[in-house]
């Protein structure tokens, strides 16, 4: 069965119409290769400032191991009025650093609106990572599924 993704190409900049997406504290959901070659998926906070998102992790657990493994991820986020709009965002990671005061990590819980505290900042990181690529989706469609399905 062909696969509705499969050979799409992705933007190299947000769709306009999916940008506010990675402006609002929302779940991603995260997805790396783990050392076997098989996927995880986690849902994960984050943090966009217009080129990279960051996140925060510690460094005990599998996640980590996999980004050290394999640095290309790709992470969607859900539109929350509407769960057939999604942004998928796939890059790499670019860098991952010490969090040593899970300064961070608070941040991040304040923007969440959570405060669970700085309980394990000693292995906490910030993982860095650059998009390569962005494809909007729209009522379960690509734009281009979008226009394609007009004719």
């Amino acid at each position: 069965m062909d696969h509705p993704y499969r050979g799409l190409m992705a933007s190299s900049t947000p769709p306009a119409s999916h940008a506010h997406l990675l402006e609002q504290p929302l779940i991603a959901h995260l997805g790396t290769v783990r050392p076997d070659g098989s996927p995880q998926v986690s849902e994960m906070w984050f943090d966009w400032d217009g080129q990279v998102a960051r996140f925060t992790h510690t460094t005990k657990r599998q996640k980590f191991k996999n980004f050290e493994h394999e640095p290309r991820v790709a992470f969607s986020i859900a539109d929350p009025d509407d769960p057939y709009t999604f942004l998928e965002v796939r890059g790499a990671v670019e860098s991952i650093e010490p969090d040593p005061n899970a300064d961070f990590y608070v941040s991040l819980q304040r923007a969440y609106g959570l405060q669970i505290g700085r309980g394990d900042a000693d292995v906490r990181v910030v993982i860095t990572i650059r998009p390569t690529g962005f494809v909007g989706v729209t009522g379960g469609q690509t734009e281009a599924e979008q226009a394609a399905s007009k004719h």
